[in-house]
């Protein structure tokens, strides 16, 4: 989960707004006509400073009696369901008096209510617990720690019982608040708008409070439960004016809740949408952020760390003050600080492990669940400042550690101070070393752009504030040490409730198994500890309710320690009945955990002890007889034995030995039908494989016939030589290894085959079984070339399929050292701009490089080869063509490219023309070109050329054949 509830339980606001919007004084928004002309008119500045809709100025800090800075509700009608449908808890269409509501569609003043948003994936929803935190959930009030029992824990309770549990409108809670309406909804309970009967009995004119009802959902995670109780302990510890004030933390019956400041004026995340395109003006701005300066140094002196921090968790109030919220499950690393708390009490809750933390404003640390720092808190403060100047996110809401992958870096904001930037640019920073170390860092940096004479002032109004909290928080002492045995009371009776759920579950099932004792003496044990330790909260306890609860609770341990011991004295004597000895000791042991007087299970012991014993007596003599039955076994089979293997080893000499010649003759075989030289018998694998076979049988025997086998196995590779001499040079190579260089086999003579024979005339458009290159020793081939059939007055020759490239010839320089490699031109273009003196170079290369003759072809040889079987051409060759809008040839094209004639010559006609010999030895150039106009380019296209380079000439090489 990549969200906390946090976003749907924020303090309620009321956000509507008068019809008249020149009347606004808590400038939230201007309208878009004033924001227009504000942002077009800039040069008209003392207009804007006159601006009456600005946030008001931060007041002077009060105390805590005269703050008003309250949350109010929002003015709506929305049911329940609608509240928990909504991703804010701000009601924003309610009228100034319930009781006297009017239709909707009347009240033309009335801001329409946001359109619901989508379900809130982020909202938390309580998963399975983890043993490690449960566990440390489990610390009694006072003194005992008690045992971790997660094991049977699932309070579930029925659709029914929760519908009727579940508080309503008026309903009366701690006979002290009255729930007037839903305020909104979210993943950890439902928030009311509530009226406190103390304040109205005191006369106070401002007697509401918010209240947070926590869901059953939430409840069924008790540790998570107790953990926030904690930190709401915590959260009252921060007496701030810029961090909200959360009461207490308190029970009625089965209802679980928590009463906070109610403040009025409207979330951060809707004033920064208010402004999206311009970001909000800079004095509020800087006022904001100094705000939230103030109050996160003050929380990181208290070893708090919120952990959630954005904009939908700070609050700007209509009288300008900015204060930050949902602090209560911020994450808390202070251990045992306080008198209060007792050293055992160590941070039991993470809020990272709950889903308490938003993605967008996340550290990376945090993402990858590093331990909590101060500057998780700078990371998500850069955040809320860089849209506070801006109205965007510095990476567009995206995560820090996809946004870290990524390199992004946040855009210089305009119109700040050079050391404001570098406030925000280092807060921004993925790693935490590079990030500033501290809030109050930030606020230095960003308030020593200030004239000097403004520090006085900001000296004396810091020394005011410290004075209200200090005097704020010695007057809550007070009130806090009362609250202590509350808070205390309920969470000793929330574990009670816990350990007796499991343990009626357990009593339920009784599978004894071995999980399910470990289990059953885990929250039996756990409760007797709590319970063992109310006496002192007895002795001081005025609460008759509780002291009731407890002693009630005592009586039924009492009861239920009956029930267990009885469970296991019915299940021992089962197991003796059916003589499951070792379960019956088991259960035995275990149940004296669970009595006092002992009689009844010493019995079933001492009867236990004596089926043993008997069992073991029968055992002993039945082992004794079995061991003297196996010895005269033995005794017997060893003489068997000695017999039989006299007997077996006589006549196992004999039929290894025939054995032995039937291997040799079978191995023997396999030899010789491997010598029977048809095209697919002899192969080298399996003539090895045979003939090391038979060296393994019989080596005596093996060189008595080695001879003969040689002999035919060098007629047959001679024979295979004939037709087909690749294959007869690999089995002669193989053989020679075979036979350790056998001078037989080494005289046999090989005559190689012509990889162009003559076989494949006429066949090079099947593809590249069909055409045929010579290899150049350490250079790879030669060109790709086809076998053009005999005709009269033309002998067989081979052509090549593609025109020379310039890869082919980059091939003759580097190896020749005669010219330069082309290196600024596609190797699979053909070679143009070279003269005829270069290209006979490369040809006598050839020749020598493959013992091959090759030549440039006769105007006779390439007219033929190129009309082949098929007298038309190809439509789409590379010639020049400007029509209907199609232009082509204005350029060569890869020698590959073009549709091939019938006996596979490609790129014949356009392209590149080609060298050929006339009569009387005149060199031509034949075929056309890229530059030739399509009609005029085809096979009879031809031209005297004096053999000069030019980019438009190139040519085909031709080997003769024997």
């Amino acid at each position: 989960m990549k969200n906390s509830d946090q976003d749907k339980n924020k303090p309620v606001v009321d956000s509507a707004v008068s019809a008249d919007e020149s009347a606004d004084k808590t400038r939230i928004a201007p309208s878009e006509k004033k924001r227009d002309s504000q942002l077009s008119n800039t040069e008209n500045s003392n207009q804007i400073r006159d601006d009456k809709t600005r946030i008001a100025k931060n007041p002077k800090v009060q105390g805590g009696a005269d703050d008003k800075t309250r949350f109010a509700p929002g003015k709506s009608r929305q049911s329940l369901s609608d509240a928990q449908g909504s991703s804010d808890i701000h009601d924003q269409s309610m009228t100034q008096d319930d009781s006297n509501s009017q239709d909707l569609s009347d009240d033309k003043t009335r801001i329409a209510p946001n359109k619901p948003s989508d379900p809130d994936a982020t909202q938390f929803r309580p998963s399975e617990r983890r043993g490690s935190k449960s566990s440390a959930a489990r610390h009694e009030p006072a003194k005992a720690d008690e045992p971790s029992a997660n094991a049977t824990r699932n309070r579930r309770a029925s659709d029914s019982e929760q519908e009727d549990a579940s508080p309503r409108q008026g309903n009366l809670l701690k006979k002290r608040f009255i729930l007037e309406k839903v305020l909104g909804a979210g993943g950890m309970g439902v928030v009311y708008k509530a009226k406190d009967l103390v304040k109205v009995e005191a006369g106070d004119k401002d007697p509401y409070v918010a209240i947070k009802v926590l869901t059953e959902e939430f409840k069924e995670h008790p540790e998570a439960f107790v953990a926030l109780q904690r930190e709401s302990r915590k959260t009252q510890r921060i007496a701030h004016p810029n961090i909200v004030n959360v009461h207490d933390f308190d029970k009625d019956k089965s209802q679980v809740f928590m009463t906070m400041e109610y403040l009025e004026g409207k979330p951060l995340d809707q004033l920064i949408r208010q402004y999206k395109s311009t970001g909000l003006p800079s004095d509020d701005s800087i006022n904001i952020l100094r705000d939230l300066c103030q109050a996160l140094i003050y929380a990181h002196e208290q070893k708090i760390i919120h952990s959630d921090f954005k904009p939908g968790n700070i609050f700007v109030t209509d009288k300008g003050v900015t204060k930050i919220f949902d602090f209560g499950i911020a994450r808390a690393v202070a251990k045992a600080e306080h008198y209060e708390e007792n050293l055992d009490d160590k941070t039991i809750f993470d809020a990272g492990d709950l889903g308490a933390l938003t993605p967008a404003y996340a550290s990376l640390e945090m993402l990858d669940g590093l331990e909590p720092d101060v500057r998780d808190d700078i990371y998500a403060l850069g955040c809320v400042a860089y849209e506070l100047f801006t109205g965007t996110h510095p990476f567009n809401k995206i995560p820090a550690d996809e946004a870290h992958r990524q390199k992004l870096k946040p855009k210089k904001i305009n119109g700040i101070s050079r050391r404001l930037w570098k406030a925000i640019e280092k807060s921004l920073s993925f790693k935490r070393e590079d990030r500033l170390a501290s809030a109050e860092e930030f606020l230095e940096l960003m308030s020593e752009d200030k004239s000097s004479y403004k520090i006085p002032m900001m000296m004396l109004f810091t020394l005011v504030v410290l004075f209200v909290v200090y005097f704020q928080f010695f007057r809550e002492q007070a009130q806090i040490a009362d609250e202590s045995e509350i808070r205390n009371e309920l969470e000793y009776t929330l574990r009670i409730e816990n350990y007796r759920d499991a343990l009626e579950e357990l009593l339920v099932t009784q599978s004894f198994t071995e999980s399910w004792e470990t289990d059953l003496w885990t929250e039996f044990d756990g409760v007797s500890q709590l319970l063992g330790s109310s006496d002192t909260w007895l002795a001081s306890s005025t609460n008759q309710e509780f002291i009731q609860f407890v002693e009630g609770n005592k009586a039924w341990q009492l009861s239920t320690r009956q029930t267990i011991y009885a469970s296991y004295l019915e299940k021992i004597r089962t197991s003796l009945t059916d003589k499951s000895f070792e379960q019956a000791e088991s259960l035995i042991t275990n149940a004296y955990r669970y009595v006092q007087d002992t009689a009844e299970l010493d019995a079933e012991r001492k009867q236990l002890d004596e089926l043993l014993a008997q069992q073991k007596e029968m055992l002993a003599e039945e082992q004794r007889k079995a061991a003297l039955a196996a010895e005269q076994e033995k005794i017997r089979k060893a003489n068997e034995a000695k017999f039989a293997a006299e007997n077996a080893a006589r006549q196992k000499e004999k039929e290894a030995a025939a054995k032995k010649l039937r291997e040799f003759n079978l191995a023997l075989s396999n030899v010789e039908e491997q010598l029977q030289c048809t095209s697919t018998s002899l192969t080298m694998r399996n003539l090895t494989t045979a003939v090391e076979k038979l060296r393994s049988v019989d080596m005596n025997r093996y060189k008595k016939a080695e001879a003969n086998l040689v002999s035919s196995l060098a007629s047959c590779i001679g024979q295979i030589g004939k037709t087909q001499p690749e294959r007869a040079t690999e089995l002669k190579k193989g053989s020679l290894r075979l036979f350790n260089r056998n001078k037989v086999i080494a005289a046999v003579e090989i005559i190689p085959r012509d990889p162009c024979d003559k076989s494949l005339a006429g066949l090079g458009a099947r593809g590249k079984r069909a055409t045929c290159k010579d290899p150049i020793a350490n250079l790879g081939n030669g060109p790709d070339l086809v076998v053009i059939p005999a005709q009269r007055g033309i002998k067989a020759f081979a052509i090549g399929k593609y025109e020379v490239s310039v890869a082919d010839l980059n091939l003759f320089c580097k190896d020749s050292k005669s010219c330069p490699e082309e290196t600024t031109t596609n190797p699979e273009m053909p070679a143009t701009n070279i003269n005829l003196s270069k290209v006979n170079s490369y040809l006598t290369w050839l020749s020598v490089k493959t013992g091959k003759k090759y030549r440039l072809p006769t105007k006779n040889e390439w007219l033929y080869a190129a009309k082949s079987k098929r007298v038309a051409l190809d439509p789409n060759r590379n010639c020049r063509l400007n029509t209907r809008g199609i232009t082509k040839g204005d350029s060569l094209v890869r020698t590959d490219l073009g549709r091939q004639n019938g006996w596979g010559l490609v790129n014949y006609v356009g392209n590149a023309s080609e060298w050929v010999y006339d009569k009387g030895r005149k060199l031509t150039a034949i075929g056309g070109s890229y530059n030739i106009s399509m009609e005029k380019c085809n096979i009879s296209t031809a031209v005297t050329h004096n053999g000069e380079a030019d980019s438009y000439t190139g040519f085909r090489v031709l080997r003769e054949l024997k």
